[in-house]
C-alpha cells in the first residue's frame, strides 16, 4: 500500500501541473474559465488511476505481461475522465480523445517490448549461471 501511495502523490503532482497547463490553455483560446474544484476532483480521480496503473505495471506477482495488458485497461478510464473534466473545450471532436487512446497504446506497446526483452536477457542470463553453478558441482 505504501508503494501505491507513492506512486498516487507522484502521479498527482505531475497531474495538477499539467491540469493547470491546460486549463490556462483553454482560457488563452476560448475565455472560458474552468472551475478549480472540477480542476482537482478530476485530477484527484486521474491520479488514483495512473497510480493503480503503475502499482499494476510495477507489480512482481503474476505474470509480466497480464499485468502490463490489465494496467493499460485501468487507464482507459482516465482519458475518459479527462475528457469529462474539460469538455468540448479541449476536445473540440470526439475521435481526439480515440487518437490519444492510441498514442498511449502504442506507448505501452513499446514499454511492453522492452520488459519482455529486459525479462528475457535477466532469464538467460540466470540459466547460464545456473548451468555453471552445475557444472561446478558435479566436477
Amino acid at each position: 500500500m505504501k508503494k501505491y501511495f507513492k506512486y498516487f502523490l507522484v502521479s498527482f503532482f505531475l497531474i495538477n501541473i499539467l491540469m493547470i497547463f491546460l486549463a490556462l490553455l483553454v482560457y488563452r483560446n476560448s475565455q472560458i474559465r474552468l472551475p478549480f474544484l472540477r480542476l482537482e476532483i478530476g485530477g484527484l480521480i486521474i491520479s488514483a488511476i495512473i497510480g493503480l496503473t503503475v502499482f499494476m505495471f510495477r507489480l512482481e506477482k503474476g505474470n509480466s505481461l497480464v499485468n502490463v495488458i490489465i494496467g493499460y485497461v485501468i487507464m482507459i478510464p482516465g482519458l475518459l475522465v479527462l475528457r469529462n473534466v474539460f469538455g468540448t473545450y479541449l476536445f473540440r471532436s470526439a475521435s481526439l480523445i480515440y487518437i490519444i487512446m492510441v498514442v498511449v497504446g502504442i506507448i505501452y506497446g513499446v514499454v511492453v517490448y522492452i520488459v519482455s526483452r529486459r525479462y528475457k536477457s535477466e532469464v538467460e542470463l540466470l540459466n547460464r549461471l545456473l548451468e555453471e553453478k552445475s557444472q561446478k558441482e558435479e566436477d
